[in-house]
């Protein structure tokens, strides 16, 4: 059984010039980064669960992707554990009724529910402290700590 692991974070509005959210996911296999994404999200959200909603989404799709990359390879990975720091937006992916606060979410983003629901994904709650991929959404320190990003002295 392989050991694959993401791990999620999102600065809200965290971009004062466009208002946009910072985030950031990261794979880990037994223990490396395998994968790893930090950018400015494409919209500006009305909300910390919304921005946070949408970055699950996407890591979701990058799960589900290297879950089959592995499968044909005749590797076996189960749901594919998602470590993430807010709890709103893993409620938002498991409870599948009318959320009236939530209406405004775009309906692509709502892909990480039928993951989770399938479960191809498992969404955990874990302390923000914790968050491996929180060095991705905060200061460049923080982020050359975490091997992903290299300082070069010119």
């Amino acid at each position: 059984m392989l050991d694959i692991r993401g791990f999620v974070d999102v600065d809200w509005a965290g971009d004062m010039d466009q208002r946009r959210s910072k985030s950031g996911y990261v794979f880990n296999l037994f223990g490396g980064a395998v994968i790893w994404m930090n950018n400015k999200q494409y919209v500006v959200v009305l909300s910390t669960t919304e921005a946070e909603y949408n970055e699950a989404t996407h890591a979701s799709k990058e799960a589900i992707w290297l879950q089959r990359f592995c499968s044909s390879m005749g590797l076996v990975q189960g749901a594919i554990r998602i470590d993430y720091d807010n709890q709103s937006a893993i409620f938002l992916a498991k409870n599948p009724e009318y959320h009236s606060n939530t209406k405004h979410i775009d309906i692509q983003y709502h892909f990480v529910r039928d993951m989770t629901e399938d479960k191809k994904v498992l969404l955990v709650k874990v302390d923000t402290l914790k968050n491996t991929t929180r060095a991705l959404t905060k200061s460049v320190s923080l982020r050359s700590s975490l091997g992903v990003e290299k300082q070069w002295a010119l």
